[in-house]
């Protein structure tokens, strides 16, 4: 093939929207990132190097500084833990033996959830969250699976309400503070929730890019606390940000 046909060719390939090997398609790509709020790290005997999402893989089998006593309420196994790959696969059965330690294991569940969910992702070809801020406006964009709703019944009446849409309508909600870029803290009625942004990427394969967001929430003056991931995702500039998933499922 001389170079006039060899061209001509590859013009008509991109005109069709196929690209030949070796050469990219003229589209933006929005890599998987990872932000503060993800301190995975920081729950090991050792920290290690985060440079890829290889080495994001490699955190589920490394140990944490701390091991934990389980209870598995299907086999009812009494087991010592002391990282991610040994709960993981087993996860919704689990409880802490010890009960004092359950919001700890709590914490520690959801950055090995969503270790797991970021070493998996894939880079995005799409993106309408570019301009996504942890601002006094975010209740009204993102999904009512944000509030906090410790009844269950209240719960499922705003769950199965259609016409309640985001988290400020599912509760009233305060902006408070801003702790650099990816945290911020948001007050409701006899509680508050800081919300940190700790990834991003295309973690359900769709092109699209979504962010993974952090809700550590506490009741003033009370011992409850929890500790949830949200998957989000935005279609297009005109839609809403949506729910993928959530951690642990139908967390309220």
């Amino acid at each position: 093939m001389n170079y006039q046909n060899g061209a001509l060719l590859l013009s008509l390939l991109l005109m069709m929207g196929c690209s030949p090997k070796g050469v990219l398609p003229p589209t933006a790509i929005y890599p998987v990132q990872w932000f503060p709020g993800y301190a995975m790290n920081d729950m090991l005997a050792k920290k290690a190097p985060l440079h890829d999402q290889h080495d994001v893989q490699a955190l589920l089998d490394k140990p944490w500084d701390f091991s934990y006593k389980l209870t598995n309420l299907q086999t009812h196994q009494v087991f010592n833990a002391d990282r991610c790959s040994q709960i993981l696969p087993d996860l919704p059965q689990l409880e802490t033996y010890r009960h004092f330690e359950s919001r700890s294991f709590m914490y520690l569940t959801a950055l090995c959830v969503a270790t797991e969910s970021i070493a998996k992702a894939r880079p995005a070809r799409y993106s309408a969250l570019s301009t996504f801020k942890l601002d006094a406006e975010l209740p009204q964009h993102v999904p009512k699976n944000l509030a906090l709703i410790i009844s269950v019944s209240e719960w499922k009446k705003i769950a199965q309400n259609k016409k309640i849409v985001s988290w400020a309508q599912a509760e009233t909600v305060k902006f408070v503070s801003k702790d650099g870029e990816y945290r911020a803290k948001y007050a409701m009625i006899g509680a508050y929730q800081e919300i940190s942004l700790i990834a991003r990427g295309d973690f359900n394969h769709d092109g699209v890019e979504d962010l993974l967001l952090l809700a550590q929430s506490h009741v003033v003056g009370g011992t409850y606390a929890a500790h949830r991931l949200f998957w989000v995702t935005k279609k297009n500039t005109n839609s809403p940000i949506t729910l993928i998933r959530e951690f642990p499922p139908d967390s309220q």
